[in-house]
């Protein structure tokens, strides 16, 4: 393996189905990377893999390239690429990034010694999609439209006692926006896990100027039960959206959230 031409194994994901999954045109994959191919590990499970050279995807230059955001990223699409791919012919437990074994054999070996907790996850995700939610909220609008609808004592006073009370009601105006947004993120969050076989939130990234993200949640859903998910949560973006919120949907996603452990 110290060979420059030495080559690990690349695991995108495990496919569960009751035949093999058509191997006919996968995207590329990973940058420099064989291509994709199917190992059949028993039992109705493949291994979707290539070969990936060690000058590129060895420890050392994985190191060096996860410092490159852009190398990452674009590792990452080809990554989900080809999980994607394989999730429309059956139920896939996708690999984390750079999951690398030293051979077929390995990889094959691996999978069956964790067959049990494998199964399990293939259970809990069998049927179902990932939808991911994200619900933000513009700040000043949100004030605006409070201010106007009750502005208070502070605009009839002149002078200090004015400009004091003007403040205070500010900062009662905030603090009644943040807890009226938080409600509205568990609100939010309730009415969807109910439509939902399994959901969870994550921490919020940052939102954009003025903008702050409430709610940043995953939820795995029956696929024959997504419409109606879905339906709901327009429902909820056309209400919310008078009062500064936006809600996004996005999905069907592979289970990724979902086969990882809960943080």
């Amino acid at each position: 393996m110290k060979r420059a031409d030495a080559t690990a194994i690349y695991l995108y994901c495990l496919v569960h189905g009751q035949k093999s999954p058509s191997p006919a045109r996968p995207p590329r994959g990973l940058p420099g990377t064989g291509p994709v191919r199917l190992l059949d590990a028993g039992d109705g499970l493949w291994l979707a893999v290539a070969d990936a050279p060690l000058a590129r995807y060895g420890s050392e230059p994985i190191e060096r390239g996860l410092r490159d955001l852009k190398w990452v990223s674009a590792c990452a699409m080809a990554h989900e690429s080809v999980v994607e791919h394989f999730a429309r012919a059956g139920t896939v437990i996708p690999m984390k990034l750079f999951t690398l074994f030293s051979g077929d054999e390995r990889a094959v070996t691996h999978v069956r010694r964790t067959r049990k907790r494998l199964l399990r996850l293939i259970t809990r995700v069998m049927d179902r999609q990932e939808w991911g939610v994200r619900l933000s909220l513009d700040e000043a609008r949100a004030l605006r439209g409070h201010a106007a609808r009750s502005p208070g004592d502070g605009r009839r006073l002149g002078g200090g006692t004015g400009f004091l009370l003007r403040k205070k009601q500010e900062r009662d105006s905030v603090r009644r926006l943040a807890e009226r947004a938080r409600a509205e993120a568990d609100r939010t969050f309730g009415a969807l896990a109910r439509r939902a076989d399994d959901a969870r939130r994550q921490t919020p990234p940052p939102g954009g100027a003025g903008i702050r993200v409430l709610l940043d949640a995953a939820f795995l859903v029956r696929a024959r039960r997504s419409p109606q998910f879905r339906a709901t949560a327009h429902s909820l973006a056309r209400r919310l959206a008078g009062e500064g919120y936006a809600l996004t949907l996005s999905g069907p996603w592979p289970p990724y959230t979902f086969v990882a452990e809960p943080a």
